[in-house]
């Protein structure tokens, strides 16, 4: 008996590991100039800071804008993470369609230089957390990386799901 509840078990987590790495098939939208939308399934789009960027799931479809990056001053001196700039990147998200809420965080983000060296988090006191929006709710955020070159340039990779092997998008940051 004890064996068969382990098998069980053991059965499940893998069914449950195994739907959160295979994904849900997300497709990315944005606004073009022409109000228009273009889609592309599974095809790495790049954006600009202030673009709309809408990703469609099986659950339903949301929206993200990174809507500024900004160098900051101030150090944490109880952070041992080293930082020649710390960069703040303040974005918005938006749950259009979705039943269940939604909620983005640094943890769908991977942040490399112009070298391609992948940036920290870094923790900062201006840092905000949007939360989880429900349906026709929108919020925003502000995260904080340690940027250790001269260079006023980031790739942004945005994963809908943290567990998945490739980006749905990047955002180019220039400031």
């Amino acid at each position: 008996m004890k064996k068969t509840k382990n098998l069980l078990l053991l059965v499940l987590c893998g069914i449950v590991f195994l739907s959160f790495a295979v994904g849900s098939g997300s497709t990315v939208e944005s606004s073009n100039e022409s109000g228009g939308t273009e889609s592309e399934k599974k095809e790495l789009k790049t954006y600009k800071i202030n673009e709309d960027i809408f990703v469609t799931k099986d659950e339903g479809k949301y929206r993200i804008r990174i809507t500024n990056v900004e160098e900051t001053t101030r150090r944490n001196q109880f952070s041992d993470i080293q930082a020649q700039k710390v960069v703040l990147i303040s974005y918005e998200y938006e749950n259009m369609t979705m039943e269940n809420d939604l909620s983005v965080s640094e943890l769908g983000f991977k942040l490399y230089d112009k070298d391609n060296n992948k940036l920290e988090t870094y923790p900062d006191i201006n840092q905000k957390y949007g939360g989880s929006v429900s349906k026709g709710r929108k919020t925003s955020s502000v995260d904080a990386y340690a940027l250790n070159n001269d260079n006023n340039y980031i790739e942004l990779e945005y994963y809908d799901n943290m567990f998945n092997s490739k980006p749905d998008f990047k955002v180019i940051l220039e400031w």
